[in-house]
């Protein structure tokens, strides 16, 4: 009976660190967050989001302005994580960077409009000339984020095109 104990011990003892290596709820609900982003027409970005808070861990969800259209350069960012001294946008959120170039009254509309649907724990939201990028905390159930996707993948349609027009290659001479 007692080397039926110590095999029992040392059975636990051998898959005990598998139980610790197991992600937890969070984990993998980012990691279905992920894959749905992913495999719907997004990219993810690691890099250091545009907030002044080194210390907040946000995921940039980033997609591409379709074809050779270009967006207008923005970054908007949540009032509770931005200074007083930036420009208002939208209810709750304030310009880092305006619009270059500024954007149409149209397209502006629909930006405030979406800036309303975002979930709450998205900081900050970036447009360069070929990516839109939502940065957040990737704290919101999967049901909610694949019903607001295709709103998301909406808005970078709205937005194509209000940049800049993309120069062609130079000729090498």
């Amino acid at each position: 009976m007692a080397v039926l104990g110590f095999l029992l011990v040392a059975v636990l003892l051998m898959l005990s660190p598998m139980m610790w290596l197991r992600p937890s709820r969070a984990e993998s609900l980012r990691g279905r967050l992920r894959r749905h982003a992913k495999g719907n027409g997004g990219e993810l970005s690691f890099a250091k989001a545009p907030l002044a808070q080194p210390d907040l861990p946000l995921t940039g969800y980033r997609l591409r302005y379709p074809g050779t259209l270009t967006g207008s350069d923005f970054t908007l960012v949540r009032d509770r994580v931005g200074s007083d001294a930036l420009a208002p946008a939208a209810m709750g959120w304030r310009w880092r960077q305006a619009p270059l170039p500024s954007l149409d009254a149209e397209r502006l509309a629909a930006l405030e409009a979406w800036l309303e649907t975002l979930p709450e724990d998205a900081l900050a939201v970036e447009s360069h000339q070929h990516t839109l990028c939502v940065w957040w905390q990737e704290a919101v159930e999967l049901a909610r984020f694949e019903r607001e996707w295709p709103s998301w993948q909406a808005m970078r349609d709205t937005l194509a095109g209000s940049g800049n027009p993309a120069l062609p290659p130079a000729r090498p001479s």
